[in-house]
Order: C-alpha cells, then structure tokens, then sequence
C-alpha cells in the first residue's frame, strides 16, 4: 500500500472511536420481519448456526450505519475480525440465502470489498463477495474526508409563516444523493431509510 493510501487509512481510522453504531435492524418493515423470522428459524432448527446469525446481524448493522451516516471502518473491522476468529464456523451457504432474501447481497459484497481493499483480506475469505465492487475504494476515501458530524445528515426543517414547511441547509439534496450512491447496493432498505427519516423528523415539527 502506497504512503499516500496509508495515510488516508489512518486518517479514517482516527474517525472510528467517534463512528455510531446502531442495532440489528432493518428499517423496511417486511424485510425487518424476514430479518427477525431468519434468526427465529434458526434457533429451532437441527443444525443451528450461530456464528452465521451472528454475522449477519454484524452485516446488517453495518448496513444500517451506513445509510443512516457512510461506511464505517469500525463495523468493517468486525467483520474482519469476526471471520478471522469464527469464519470456520459460519454457514456461508446459509449466509448467502438470507442476503438475498433480506436483498443486501450487494452491500454486503460491498462490505467485504472493502475488507479486500484496505485490509489485505483475499476473496476466499469471504465467500459472500464475488467480485470487487469499484467504487468500494473510492467511496471509503470518500468517507476520510468528512467527520462523523458532517457525514450526518440530520434532516432541517423550518416552517414559515404561512404554515409552509421546506429544508434547510441543503439537507434534502444531501439526503436524496446519499440515498441515490447507495440505492444499487440495497434498493428496498436504502429507499425505506431515506422515507423513514424523512417523515420521523417532519412529523416532529410542532404544529
């Protein structure tokens, strides 16, 4: 890895203790009760597999966090560090089912993509990636740039006299081009947050 990657690495990494993380959960609510019926399905099953549960609530937060905010190193990392420790113990053929039935075997492969870029993780290490997403590189330099508060984009509202009520600060444009960067990754999931967060912070506006 050439200085100038390094350098940028360890900048994003300086931004890891200050990254949020949120719980396993999915914000579309049909996708949340195939999440919760996966997990309640596996703990009855003969062969259970808790390491591939565990995983894949380790990959659903990620997901989380990074449409609610941007790729976070920290989530990253314990994938990476998951796989290293327990990867002998997950279920991969498992795993991939359930991605796709949760449709985030993009964002997925996305998230492994970039254990592959930046950690020095090969593609048999993570069966759930089977090809380099391209813009896995530039979208975590991308995340370098910016701290944990400018890469939260809390929506604004501001309502005036007349009753009507319109964005500030440019939070809209923000919001709908975040949703779009990681629409192909998880179309479902990344359109519910974006309508999620959009009328939980309207509907807090006083009347």
């Amino acid at each position: 890895m050439t200085n100038y990657k390094l350098q940028k690495l360890n900048r994003l990494l300086n931004n890891v203790k200050g990254s949020s993380t949120t719980e396993a959960e999915m914000t579309n609510p049909f996708l949340h009760k195939k999440f919760i019926k996966i997990q309640t399905d596996e703990h009855h099953s003969i062969d259970t597999s808790v390491e591939t549960i565990y995983l894949l609530r380790i990959i659903v937060t990620n997901v989380q966090t990074m449409l609610n905010l941007d790729i976070n190193l920290k989530g990253i990392i314990q994938i990476g560090q998951y796989l290293r420790t327990r990867g002998d113990k997950v279920d991969f053929v498992k795993l991939e089912d359930w991605l796709k039935k949760l449709h985030i075997s993009r964002i997925a492969q996305l998230q492994g993509s970039i254990l592959i870029l930046f950690f020095g993780f090969e593609m048999d290490e993570i069966p759930f990636v089977h090809h380099i997403e391209k813009d896995a590189y530039k979208m975590t330099l991308k995340a370098l740039h910016q701290t944990v508060e400018e890469a939260t984009r809390e929506w604004k509202f501001q309502q005036s006299e007349a009753g009507l009520v319109h964005t500030t600060n440019g939070t809209f444009r923000k919001n709908i081009n975040h949703c779009i960067r990681y629409f192909k990754y998880a179309p479902i999931e990344s359109t519910s947050n974006f309508l999620h967060n959009f009328t939980s912070s309207l509907s807090e506006i006083e009347e």
